[in-house]
């Protein structure tokens, strides 16, 4: 500060008090009776104040925890890929991740919000529709030359064909809609978990049915591809799930309506 505006603020401060605060001799200024003590004060006050805006922005600024339960082809292929806009746009929430069962299987208790496979209705939650199935045969081209394609399912089935154990019937189902027979006496390979799927057919190793939604970096990319065009939509889903109560949370508000967002654009780029 110049020794100009230090003086007008001195001037400023006098006006508002109603009286001096400082004594103009001819080698400067000499602080009236009181004014240091008074000074001592005012700063130790600004000092409070500045401790209590420090502490008070340290609390709003405290990440909020919150526990998320998914499966775990959800978590690496769709929802991984996008937690650097999550920590971008929300860097106060800090998400963690619990697996869950790519399969039927039980799912434990512990998290405040799960991402569910079904028809949207389970006893005591919320349930939000994030997107529904579209499952495509997809591969490496490794595998299969994507010159060829689109290839009839009679070549698809061919194949070896990754089967999910949770989810026996899919194959069968995904036949169906293609105007196939049943898969009988081909060469399979069974996983417990979508995401050892997904990387067995990156590999190579055999056709997997693939979540499109789950799967746009890797066909965009070209290391998976669809040898086939048919498309086995279902009402099945997945869903975010929650105890209504959660929605008086804001952190929990704000990861919420991000992540719908996140699935809305997913469904609109196909």
């Amino acid at each position: 500060m110049t020794q100009g505006a230090a003086s007008k603020a001195i001037a400023t401060l006098e006006y508002h008090l109603g009286f001096a605060l400082f004594e103009r001799t001819g080698s400067g200024l000499v602080p009236c009776e009181g004014v240091e003590q008074f000074a001592r004060k005012v700063r130790s006050s600004l000092q409070n104040i500045h401790e209590a805006t420090r502490v008070l922005s340290a609390q709003r600024m405290r990440l909020r925890v919150l526990t998320l339960q998914a499966y775990s082809g959800f978590t690496s292929r769709w929802l991984l890929p996008r937690m650097p806009k999550l920590h971008a746009e929300h860097p106060d929430i800090d998400l963690r991740l619990t697996s869950a069962h790519d399969g039927h299987g039980k799912v434990p208790d512990g998290s405040e919000a799960r991402i569910r496979y079904g028809r949207g209705h389970w006893r005591g939650v919320a349930a939000d529709l994030l997107f529904r199935d579209e499952l495509c045969p997809v591969c490496s081209p490794s595998l299969l030359a994507p010159h060829g394609a689109p290839y009839p399912p009679e070549v698809v089935k061919a194949m070896p064909l990754i089967h999910l154990r949770g989810f026996p019937g899919d194959w069968n189902e995904w036949l169906a809609v293609a105007g196939s027979r049943d898969v009988k006496g081909g060469r399979s390979i069974y996983v417990e978990e979508l995401s050892v799927a997904y990387q067995a057919a990156e590999s190579g190793a055999g056709v997997v049915l693939g979540q499109r939604k789950h799967l746009t970096r890797e066909l965009n990319a070209g290391t998976l591809y669809e040898p086939c065009a048919a498309v086995l939509r279902r009402e099945l889903g997945y869903y975010l799930t929650y105890r209504s109560e959660l929605l008086k949370d804001t952190a929990f508000l704000a990861f919420r309506t991000w992540l719908l967002s996140q699935a809305r654009e997913t469904g609109e780029r196909g």
